[in-house]
């Protein structure tokens, strides 16, 4: 049996709830996902500035989750496992494949055999029709294709809010429960916020050609070829460029949320506000968010607001996955039985994981890019799979090449918080505490069928994907 349909089974789903005249309308699904942001770029995750005002209200309305953490460090797997409750390793969706295949039974599935109208609206073309995200969805607007908001940049998100806006207010009207999904991907590099709201942000002026030259900058892999040198001060001007352009994000969220407040459903919607991935901006010397498994890249908010069933102004710091949130929102929709594995991030029955991890299968996109961009480099220092396993207090990341392992990290984040001192070879006891625990984690996989690599002849996908650096 596939992993999903696996793990479908095990949550145990009720007969749909909508079709019966007599009964109460379900809820509704808002799911967005803020494309490449870190946690810590929010105002209510410590971001002393007031960068996210309207997903900071949010907050204080509903449950914000303290320690929640990706699958992995970049779109596409990471969004398969949000759409399937599974980890890469059993959905398949790797950078290995570049899909996510048929048999994964997504989200959007569940909720179209459940009644619900289905809208996708993406910017991001690693979460596209042609990698297999539009599974169980009636409308999937991909808003990064040239023509669909004439006159501005693909990258824009004010298009995929503006058509999600206009299709929810037609399922009010027809009385229909709606899943909305958006990825919102304005915090992705290249970095070009508006300047006015930069200049607001961070009144402190730069120096004006360097702003420039850095707003170009689409990828890490000039970087980590040691043809770009970055000085501390870019990587301020990074930062500030980063945090403006969250805000822009911030800004759209709010705009559909008033959307939905005019609409009169905005209390009988759940909204969930979280991320694929966060970044590195001149953490542990690095750029982007590839090949990372630190805090930086894979800490990630998760905000959930749903006041019949989610007390507002909670705090929640147990670990949580991208993982946890496919039996969370149906538990909240009322779409799964509660007295079955896997629970409800808010079932009070839900034992805390003493763990969480992300892996990575070798990153052939990016080995392929530096081959061709810069033949020099030594390709076999990256080209390997890397996981992670978490507790509380401590993080081990493995990293191997054709079967065996490379190099550990272990950190105490208690004592370490920014992961700069490697303790792997003197916390013997620890460091293999946390391997038994990743290889029991390992051994208890249920693996998808290996797809072979999609090779895309979407020309547009692929300037897209260029424009975003992940191609050449």
């Amino acid at each position: 049996m596939p992993g999903a349909l696996l793990r479908l089974v095990s949550i145990g789903l009720l007969a749909a709830v909508t079709g019966c005249a007599d009964g109460p309308r379900p809820p509704n699904l808002l799911l967005v996902v803020l494309d490449t942001t870190r946690a810590d770029a929010l105002s209510t995750y410590g971001n002393p500035l007031p960068v996210t005002p309207r997903i900071d209200q949010l907050a204080s309305e509903g449950a914000v989750f303290e320690r929640a953490f990706s699958t992995d460090f970049w779109t596409l797997p990471s969004h398969a496992s949000l759409f399937t409750g599974l980890y890469p390793s059993d959905h398949g969706a790797t950078s290995e494949t570049n899909r996510l295949g048929e048999d994964a039974v997504t989200l959007a599935e569940v909720l179209a055999d459940a009644g619900y109208a289905t809208g996708g609206f993406v910017s991001n073309p690693w979460v596209g029709v042609e990698r297999g995200f539009s599974q169980g969805f009636e409308l999937f607007s991909e808003t990064w294709r040239p023509g669909r908001e004439p006159g501005a940049s693909n990258r824009l998100d004010s298009g995929a809010v503006r058509e999600a806006g206009d299709w929810i207010a037609a399922q009010v009207r027809a009385e229909r429960p709606f899943f909305a999904f958006l990825n919102l991907n304005r915090p992705h590099l290249p970095y070009d916020p508006d300047p006015s709201l930069h200049a607001r942000l961070f009144p402190q002026p730069q120096p004006l050609r360097r702003v420039a030259a850095l707003k170009k900058l689409a990828g890490m892999w000039e970087h980590l070829a040691g043809e770009l040198i970055l000085e501390e001060n870019d990587y301020e001007i990074l930062r500030e460029l980063y945090q403006a352009e969250v805000a822009m994000t911030d800004r759209l969220v709010g705009e559909l949320i008033d959307r939905i407040h005019a609409l009169g459903v905005l209390d009988d919607t759940v909204i969930v506000v979280t991320a694929d991935h966060g970044e590195n901006i001149g953490d542990h010397g690095l750029i982007d968010h590839t090949l990372s498994m630190y805090d930086s890249t894979l800490r990630i908010p998760l905000v959930v607001r749903y006041p019949a069933r989610v007390p507002a102004g909670s705090r929640i710091r147990t670990l949580a996955s991208l993982t946890d949130v496919f039996p969370t929102v149906l538990s909240l929709l009322g779409l799964a039985d509660d007295t079955q594995a896997p629970r409800s991030l808010f079932d009070p029955n839900r034992e805390a994981p003493s763990h969480v991890v992300a892996e990575n299968e070798r990153p052939t996109n990016g080995v392929e890019l530096m081959r061709r961009r810069f033949p020099d480099f030594d390709t076999r220092s990256i080209d390997g799979r890397m996981r992670m396993v978490r507790t509380d207090r401590f993080k081990l990341i493995r990293r191997e090449r054709d079967g065996e392992t490379k190099s550990t990290e272990l950190y105490d984040l208690e004592e370490d918080p920014g992961e700069e001192r490697n303790v792997a070879s003197h916390e013997i006891a620890t460091r293999d505490r946390l391997l038994g625990l990743l290889e029991e984690w390992e051994a208890n996989r249920t693996p998808a069928e290996k797809l072979p690599p999609l090779d895309s002849n979407d020309r547009e996908a692929i300037l897209q994907l260029r424009a975003l650096g992940y191609a050449e």
